[in-house]
């Protein structure tokens, strides 16, 4: 870590807790976020600012102007462009240093498993649950730690998948609530 990064973190650093070990921990990590709508927005924006080495980012919607009172990572300028290739520019302006990759398309299947398999976390902020248990599955089977939200209207939900934690992974505790 050279002086600029020193400063640029100190706040973090500072943390008892924390220190330079763990700012070095977020400069080595990466993470791929599903989803740049309403969760994945901010939670990008956090990860750069915190220091995170390098974001994967899907999406394959664009900006319309509805999205743009709760998609804090996108502007008026973005309306029409995808989420993604949007996103990419206020991260890249946030924080240089983080290199980011985005996909553009609906992720799936193999090329989902490998991009999952290529990071050090999940962050899962689909909407719907085809894609949340998709992303659970490859999850378990690579044994990739998972974070997953939702939210609609005024309620929220959020948990975590460890693989090194006995517990229930996400399609264990909604395959009901989905098929009902």
């Amino acid at each position: 870590m050279d002086e600029k990064q020193r400063d640029r973190y100190a706040r973090q650093i500072r943390l008892a807790q924390f220190g330079e070990q763990g700012q070095q921990k977020i400069l080595d990590a990466s993470a791929l976020i599903v989803g740049m709508g309403g969760l994945g927005s901010p939670a990008a924006m956090y990860l750069a600012a915190s220091g995170i080495g390098k974001l994967v980012i899907s999406d394959y919607d664009m900006v319309e102007a509805s999205n743009l009172q709760r998609q804090i990572i996108h502007a008026d300028k973005s309306i029409g462009e995808n989420k993604v290739d949007s996103a990419k520019q206020t991260i890249e302006a946030l924080n240089p240093a983080c290199e980011v990759e985005t996909i553009g398309y609906q992720l799936e299947g193999e090329e989902l498993k490998s991009t999952i398999e290529g990071v050090d976390i999940v962050l899962d902020c689909s909407d719907n649950f085809p894609t949340r248990f998709e992303v659970n599955r490859y999850c378990v089977e690579t044994e990739t730690p998972l974070v997953t939200g939702a939210a609609i209207r005024l309620e929220g939900q959020i948990m975590n998948y460890q693989p090194n934690v006995q517990g229930p992974c996400y399609q264990c505790l909604y395959t009901q609530i989905y098929e009902n």
